[in-house]
C-alpha cells in the first residue's frame, strides 16, 4: 500500500499540475510553416506544405476557440500535461482541437483531427500542431505563441 501511496505521489508531482491565470488572453503565431500528410492507397504518404496563422483566445473558464489558418475550433479545453514532467516531453499544456476543416487553401484534407502541444512559458510560449487522427501523432508545425495586448 505504501509503495501505491508513493507511486501516486510522484506521478502527481512530475507535470504541470494548474492552468496559470496568465494563459488566459489572445494568443497568436506570426504565419509558420505547416504541414499535412496523406496516404495514397498504396500506403506511402505524401506531404503538403503551406504556410498559415494560428490564433487562440483562451478564456478564463480554460476553454478556447481559434482558428489554425483557415480552419475554425470552438469551446475546446485547455489541459495539463500532469502525468510526465515537462522537462521530459516539453508540453505542459494540451489542446485537443478535434476535427477541423482545411488549414490553408491547397490542404488535401477535407477534415482532420489535430491537437496543440504547448510548452511552459515566461513569455511567449513555444508550441507544435499535431495530427492525431486514427491515433497517429504526425508533428505538422512547430511554432511561437505570442500574447496579444
Amino acid at each position: 500500500m505504501g509503495i501505491l501511496v508513493l507511486l501516486t505521489l510522484f506521478l502527481y508531482s512530475c507535470g504541470q499540475r494548474s492552468i496559470p491565470q496568465k494563459l488566459v488572453g489572445h494568443w497568436k503565431t506570426d504565419k509558420i510553416g505547416i504541414t499535412v500528410r496523406t496516404q495514397d492507397e498504396k500506403g506511402k504518404f505524401e506531404f503538403t506544405t503551406d504556410s498559415a496563422i494560428i490564433s487562440l483566445m483562451i478564456k478564463s473558464d480554460y476553454t478556447v476557440d481559434g482558428f489554425i489558418g483557415s480552419a475554425k475550433f470552438e469551446n475546446r479545453e485547455i489541459k495539463t500535461n500532469w502525468l510526465l514532467p515537462t522537462s521530459m516531453t516539453g508540453c505542459a499544456f494540451t489542446i485537443e482541437c478535434g476535427l477541423i476543416g482545411k488549414i490553408f487553401e491547397n490542404d488535401p484534407l477535407e477534415s482532420k483531427e489535430v491537437e496543440l502541444w504547448l510548452g511552459p512559458f515566461e513569455r511567449d510560449i513555444d508550441g507544435e500542431l499535431r495530427y492525431t487522427q486514427g491515433g497517429a501523432h504526425f508533428p505538422m508545425a512547430r511554432f511561437i505563441l505570442t500574447k496579444g495586448k
